[in-house]
């Protein structure tokens, strides 16, 4: 279906449902048997967890796949929207900063939801930190809602690699923090990123903010820094430099006009850590700016409409007339035929 980071996925089916698979990039030269024994044995110690996580608004997870390559496979359910990006340029064509209210109000709501997956992600005992929040990493599902998906995945590679192989996962470095891209390397440089926190998965929810709204992931559109030594940002380098210095992508659209929502994202992507919201806050700000549904009016009693003279008289009548105890006058007249008939014979 499509190549994604970390592997590929696949469409299959598993107990006649359909669903997707994500095979891990690999082959059968590389990276090798010591890394395939030691992402069996990763996948071993963080299924469990994965099959707890339990929210409306993440990915399900069904468990591991072997036997279908020589790299094993995660199996989630499989949802023909595709990624919040795909979903949003098949329902509304056409240009993304297209002022469109109902657009607006669906990735508002479509956030909202990514943000109460992440609030969950970030409670849950032990904590898990997503380390990959994007737009490539929220489906939607077949009622319009928003799933966050591959939550802990980049974090919990095996650190035993082979010498010959550099397969650090680090992540898309224009959602990444800048303190990931600071942090000092261990001496095992094969091993998972160190830095990752749930500061950096809202700096990254952050750029996924940008990048919903515009169609474009961050740094996607024309950037110039002081003295415009940056005209394009063509490759994560550039991007990675600005960040380095402090910069950030420019905002548009709805996000510049928006004094609530520039302000989040903003804070969101602040360069100390300590400076940005937790996923509580976001979940509380963004539930206040997406538009309530009309309330429905309150039930009016109707009055009957006036009657002719004389008319309640007759519907009196007839009430009577129903009521009238019929089944006794009926069990009277059925005795005195019975006697009649006795007395003939």
């Amino acid at each position: 279906m499509a190549k994604v980071s970390l592997g590929t996925i696949r469409r299959g089916r598993f107990r006649k449902e359909k669903v997707a698979i994500k095979i891990f990039n690999g082959g059968s030269s590389s990276p090798g048997p010591t890394f395939t024994d030691s992402l069996k044995k990763m996948l071993a110690e963080s299924s469990p967890v994965w099959c707890r996580v339990s929210h409306p608004n993440l990915v399900p997870f069904y468990g591991v796949a072997f036997g279908l390559a020589y790299m094993p496979g995660l199996v989630y359910p499989f949802y023909a929207n595709g990624n919040i990006l795909s979903y949003l340029a098949q329902r509304y064509p056409g240009e993304a900063n297209l002022e469109d209210s109902e657009r607006l109000t669906t990735i508002l709501t479509l956030m909202y939801e990514v943000a109460k997956g992440l609030e969950y992600l970030h409670a849950y005992t032990p904590t898990i930190i997503h380390g990959d929040v994007r737009g490539a990493s929220v489906f939607i599902n077949d009622d319009g809602h928003a799933m966050l998906s591959d939550y802990g995945l980049r974090l919990s590679m095996p650190a035993e690699l082979p010498d010959h192989v550099y397969a650090r996962p680090v992540g898309a470095a224009r959602w990444m923090a800048p303190e990931i891209m600071s942090t000092k390397a261990p001496e095992e440089v094969f091993g998972p990123p160190a830095g990752f926190t749930k500061q950096t998965d809202i700096y990254a929810y952050a750029m996924t903010i940008l990048e919903v709204y515009t169609g474009r992931p961050p740094f996607g559109q024309l950037v110039t820094d002081e003295e415009g030594t940056h005209p394009l940002v063509r490759i994560d380098d550039g991007a990675v430099k600005i960040i380095l210095e402090g910069g950030r992508p420019p905002l548009s659209g709805f996000l510049q006009s928006s004094d609530t929502l520039r302000g989040l994202v903003e804070r969101a992507w602040d360069t100390l850590p300590e400076n940005r919201p937790d996923a509580a806050e976001i979940v509380s700000i963004l539930e206040s700016m997406i538009p309530k549904a009309p309330e429905e009016a309150p039930a009016v009693a109707v009055e009957p409409e006036a009657t002719p003279r004389g008319s309640s008289k007759i519907q009196a009548a007839f009430k009577q007339l129903f009521v009238y105890p019929w089944t006794l006058v009926r069990t009277s007249l059925k005795s005195g035929y019975d006697s009649l008939r006795g007395s003939l014979r």
